[in-house]
């Protein structure tokens, strides 16, 4: 009976609403969309990870430590025309990275990521000095004032109360960004970007030629950029218009550290020394573009940027720290560092026909320093004493002005096969070197083969020539400081190179593939009596990858390389000896590598396991010949040969590197969402160095030097992994 009235009292009550209804006859509303779950995946477990050796190296940019993980986190949710995802990798360790997404197609697009970058170089490096990651590393009085009574008492000393710290930096990267479709023809964008980076890195130091200090220097700066453009486009036009700024930041612009080996000042040698880091500057430009589609299938791009770079005005640094060395007041306070770019850029790209491929470029660089000169009539080398500089030296402001224009042209007579030729000369202007400008002019042949089918083969052959101006000019100032007048710096010499390259691949069959590659150079310095000769390079590979069948992916390569390069010097000091050409020597490098990379993928083994390996070898040798002996000179005729007056050289130990990577996984699924794993990592590091193993350098402090123990270091370590992985 109850119910029956609670029925009928609702019906009744429901009546005015219902003639409401059918007086007013609203629209009938919109159906609601279906309700989308988020899908997504967690990866998560524990680790294990066993090191003998430098564990540094093996985690160099990543956290590999023991314990919890959570691997990898997806999200993703489409919901009324927008598109969210989200994904997280390596939460909680060092290396932890976020990515945030949302998109609504044709209207915006969103983004936001933060990034982790360790960078651990050694949990093994020792040093006397106190307050690291700090702008000013200190000794204790009482250690030094020991050390300058009793040079030897360094070794002791270090072994005693040398400190164990890691080297390492640590990137923290925040980037965000929106690109919005306002309508059809015009899209705006903006990205901001921030990168702080903290740690310690290996520096050095000095107090003259027979003393070395190895720091750990602080790094403690930040780097900000911004960019924003908008892009109009509208049938054959494109116009962009964007602004760029960057904006670098550094809290310890300089770094002081205590001499290990005297305590208290005097003219010739200091109790501390002083080094510069990067100064904070900043850089702010505008650029535009404009392209238009041309008859004939034909586009040109005009694009062009304007910017100006500035320090931020700090205080330069004085000329010594040594107390008791006076010196003369410099001709101002700040750098008052300032340089305008400007960058054009034309292009031309066409195909008036089916048969003719054509493309022609320009590019212009102006880089104009403007930071005004200093007058230095006074010098410190080492902190150590003043030595007057008559006439007066002027600083030197790099400068560059570069011009290079680009033509290529294509024919293509028949389907799949094409033959080309292209030019490009590139005109390089720059202030205080040896040469004032250089020229270089590079000839290409191209010829590629395609078969649609089973075969492709591209070719590539270059000659380059470069030739300088202004060298008379370049000697006499190096023969001003002591140099060599021969001698010519690599980057600006004159120099004639060949080079040839040949890619091809091969598939005989739709599921077998093969690959050559095939690259060969030389590089011959014309003039240079001094400094690198020459040097040629060969390298070889070779690939091959199968899928036997839809669930078993096989991949091999192997690759060789070889570099040698010679340069040569002479052993003498200003005076008779520095024209004795007798006194010629030269270091013949040579650099060898091989690589092999073997993987194989087996997925969906009954249905349920999915199985990867992979293993990774590469072996490097260096070997450095010193040669002495008859050799010829380039500063007389070419046939004279002048015996060498040097005795012969004793033969370096060649050096060796070898790396050895193999990893394992297997997954099995233990339900429709839910699989389990199992990961396997090894890796084997093997060195041999004659100057930076720890072979090479057993003792960290001895006679003058004093070091921090980075060195090249063997090790060998494996990790494993116990994962469950989530699907929903």
């Amino acid at each position: 009976m109850r119910i029956t009235s609670v029925v009928i009292t609702v019906a009744l009550g429901m009546v005015p609403l219902t003639a409401s209804a059918q007086v007013t006859r609203p629209e009938t509303p919109p159906p609601q969309a279906p309700f989308v779950p988020w899908t997504g995946s967690f990866d998560f477990g524990v680790r294990a990870t066993t090191i003998d050796g430098d564990g540094a190296r093996y985690e160099r940019y990543r956290d590999l430590g023991n314990g919890l993980f959570l691997e990898g986190a997806r999200l993703f949710r489409e919901r009324q025309g927008w598109q969210l995802s989200f994904a997280a990798d390596h939460v909680g360790r060092k290396d932890q990275r976020f990515v945030a997404n949302a998109e609504r197609e044709g209207r915006l697009k969103s983004w936001f990521t933060w990034d982790q970058i360790p960078m651990l170089l050694s949990r093994s490096t020792r040093t006397l000095f106190t307050g690291i990651e700090s702008g000013t590393l200190q000794i204790a009085d009482t250690l030094q004032s020991q050390v300058q009574a009793t040079p030897a008492a360094i070794s002791p000393l270090f072994g005693q109360f040398g400190a164990v710290f890691e080297t390492e930096t640590r990137r923290h990267i925040a980037e965000g960004g929106i690109s919005y479709e306002a309508n059809p023809d015009l899209t705006v964008n903006a990205k901001l970007r921030y990168t702080r980076r903290e740690g310690t890195i290996p520096y050095g130091g000095s107090f003259g030629h027979s003393s070395l200090v190895e720091l750990p220097a602080p790094t403690d700066h930040s780097l900000a950029t911004a960019d924003a453009n908008a892009e109009f486009v509208r049938d054959r036009v494109v116009l962009r218009a964007g602004y760029t700024g960057s904006f670098f930041h550094n809290d310890v612009t300089s770094v002081i550290f205590d001499n290990p080996f005297r305590e208290t000042d005097i003219a010739g040698t200091p109790s501390r020394g002083r080094l510069t880091l990067p100064p904070s500057n900043s850089f702010m430009g505008v650029n535009a573009l404009a392209s238009i589609r041309l008859p004939a299938r034909s586009r040109a791009t005009a694009y062009v940027s304007a910017g100006r770079l500035t320090d931020a005005g700090e205080p330069l640094i004085p000329q010594t720290i040594n107390s008791v060395v006076t010196t003369a007041p410099l001709p101002r306070t700040t750098v008052d560092g300032e340089a305008r770019t400007t960058a054009v850029n034309l292009a031309f790209v066409s195909r008036p026909k089916r048969y003719v491929d054509l493309t022609v470029g320009y590019r212009q660089y102006d880089y104009d320093n403007r930071t005004p000169e200093f007058a230095m009539t006074e010098r410190v080398s080492y902190d150590n004493a003043v030595s007057v500089v008559d006439p007066p030296a002027l600083t030197e402001p790099f400068g560059l002005l570069r011009h290079t224009l680009d033509a290529d042209l294509k024919l293509l007579p028949r389907s799949g096969v094409s033959a080309g030729i292209g030019f490009t000369r590139l005109e390089e202007e720059r202030t205080h070197r040896i040469f004032e400008s250089t020229t270089d002019n590079v000839l290409r042949l191209t010829a590629d083969a395609l078969s649609s089918r089973w075969f492709v083969l591209r070719t590539k052959y270059e000659h380059a020539q470069r030739r300088g101006k202004g060298i008379e000019e370049g000697e006499a100032e190096l023969a001003s400081i002591g140099e060599q007048p021969g001698m010519r710096h690599f980057d600006v010499a004159s120099r004639d190179r060949d080079r040839v390259t040949v890619l091809g691949s091969l598939t005989p069959a739709a599921n077998v593939g093969l690959s050559v590659s095939v690259a060969a150079g030389k590089d011959d310095y014309l003039e240079s009596v001094f400094g690198l000769r020459d040097n040629t390079h060969r390298v070889y590979g070779v690939g091959f990858d199968a899928t036997p069948t839809s669930r078993v992916i096989l991949t091999s390569s192997y690759s060789y390389e070889r570099y040698n390069a010679l340069s040569r010097s002479r052993q003498a000091n200003p005076g008779v000896q520095f024209t004795d050409a007798s006194r010629n020597w030269a270091t013949d490098a040579t650099d060898t590598a091989h690589s092999i990379v073997v993987s194989a993928e087996v997925i969906r083994i009954a249905e349920k396991v999915d199985v990867r390996v992979s293993y990774d070898y590469s072996r490097a040798r260096a070997l450095y010949q010193y040669i002495t002996g008859a050799v010829p000179d380039r500063t007389l005729p070419e046939e004279v040969v002048v015996p060498s007056t040097l005795p012969t050289p004793a033969e370096l130990p060649p050096t060796r590197s070898e790396l050895l990577r193999g990893t394992s996984d297997l997954t099995y699924a233990l339900a429709r969402h839910v699989s389990i794993g199992v990961s396997y990592w090894y890796e084997q590091y093997r060195v041999n160095d004659f100057t930076l193993d720890a072979d090479a350098n057993p003792d960290l402090a001895r006679g003058q030097a004093l070091l921090i123990g980075y060195l090249y270091r063997p090790y060998t370590a494996a990790t494993l992994w116990g994962r469950l992985i989530y699907r929903w």
